[in-house]
């Protein structure tokens, strides 16, 4: 394969891989978006239990409140987890992207240090620092108020159910964060940013 044909080759190919990484980003970024209608709804389930038991006086208040509570968080693991699985795709291309880009740069001859086709996740140690601070911040906030929130409601309904949701959400983000811990650490660690 001549030169020309090889770049044109590796060139589609890095097109094809980006675009797919694109698709990813855009993807996890709705997901989040899908995760702060679910967090407004926590504010608003309560109101909603109250007109629900005002028509139906006979329904157990605490155990609707808990039901619904269970279910959004249910719900937000679920689409949080999924948003993991994307953001391994996402690294897996930026992984498979900088080989690529590494072999168009030697078909350019351009130099190690140049600028041209070089998405190199080891020098972005800030970016990649500060999208890991931010994330982990959304993440604590989104965590504290899917769970303390619906905790102290419940608090006043019914300790026991209270107990239940805030021992289950505990559980199911110290699990998120272990899984967003190994599974960004063994990219990065593999790449040497810490």
């Amino acid at each position: 394969m001549d030169s020309n044909s090889r770049l044109e080759y590796l060139y589609k190919e890095y097109v094809r891989l980006s675009e797919k990484a694109e698709e990813y980003i855009k993807s996890a970024f709705e997901d989040l978006k899908l995760m702060g209608v679910i967090g407004a709804t926590i504010a608003l389930w309560k109101p909603i239990v109250d007109v629900i038991v005002l028509a139906n006086p006979k329904i157990d208040r605490s155990g609707i409140l808990f039901l619904g509570f269970l279910s959004l968080l249910l719900v937000v693991a679920i689409i949080g987890f999924w948003n993991l699985i994307k953001q391994s795709f996402i690294i897996f291309f930026a992984d498979n992207l900088q080989g690529y880009e590494e072999e168009i740069r030697k078909e350019l001859n351009e130099v190690d240090d140049s600028r041209v086709f070089n998405l190199n996740i080891e020098k972005e140690t800030k970016l990649i620092e500060s999208y890991r601070t931010t994330f982990a911040a959304f993440i604590m906030v989104f965590a504290i108020a899917t769970t303390f929130i619906p905790f102290i409601i419940l608090l006043y309904t019914n300790i026991y159910y209270a107990l239940v949701y805030i021992t289950l959400s505990l559980i199911i983000f110290v699990f998120y964060f272990q899984v967003l811990k190994k599974s960004t650490r063994k990219y990065f660690s593999t790449k040497k940013v810490s």
